[in-house]
C-alpha cells in the first residue's frame, strides 16, 4: 500500500480529501497531513512517502517551493497539484508533476484521478 501525503492548510480540504481516500480503500495509517511546509518536509524525512498531494498557496512557504523541496530530497515521489488555480496554469509551474487537478471540478474528478495512482 502507498503511503500519502496531503499537503493542503485548509482542515475542511483535507477531511474531504481523506473520505476520497476511504472510498479508494486506503488504510488511515497510509495517509500523513500537513496543514503548513514545516510539518510536512518533516513527515518527509520520517516517512516513506510515495505520492503527495499538494496545495499551491500555502502559509510561508507555498506550494512551489515545497515541490522544488520533495523533488530535491524524494526525486521518486508522485505529486498531484491540488489548487484553484486553472489546470493550464499549474501545468505552468509545475510541469513534471504526475497530475493536475482544479479544485473547482469537485470531488468526484479528484476521485478519477486517485483511483489512477492508488
Amino acid at each position: 500500500m502507498k503511503n500519502i501525503l496531503i499537503i493542503e492548510d485548509e482542515k475542511r480540504i483535507r477531511r474531504i480529501y481523506l473520505k476520497i481516500f476511504d472510498v479508494l480503500g486506503v488504510q488511515p495509517s497510509h495517509i500523513f497531513e500537513a496543514e503548513n511546509a514545516v510539518v510536512a518536509t518533516s513527515i518527509l524525512i520520517d516517512e516513506e512517502i510515495h505520492l503527495v498531494l499538494l496545495d499551491i498557496n500555502l502559509p510561508s512557504i507555498n506550494g512551489k517551493i515545497m515541490y522544488d523541496v520533495i523533488k530535491e530530497y524524494a526525486p521518486n515521489v508522485e505529486i498531484i497539484i491540488a489548487s484553484v488555480y486553472p489546470i493550464e496554469h499549474q501545468k505552468e509551474l509545475f510541469p513534471e508533476a504526475k497530475d493536475y487537478y482544479d479544485k473547482s471540478q469537485g470531488p468526484f474528478v479528484l476521485l478519477d484521478k486517485l483511483a489512477s495512482v492508488v
